[in-house]
């Protein structure tokens, strides 16, 4: 199984320009992304307050 976090990348999130996936791991049938968000924050859903990321 391909672990290319570039392959994962464009292959599962083609299309999402807002994520960056930063590594993949694929072991015992299993893929784990790592990834985070472009922005640096976003809207509240509930009352739509802006909320800058938390590290």
């Amino acid at each position: 199984m391909q672990a290319d976090a570039s392959f994962w990348g464009s292959l599962v999130f083609d299309g999402i320009d807002d994520l960056v996936v930063e590594a993949v791991t694929a072991a015992f049938g299993t893929v784990d992304v790592a990834a985070r968000g472009r922005a640096a924050g976003a809207a509240r859903p509930d009352c739509r307050r802006f909320s800058d990321r938390v590290a």
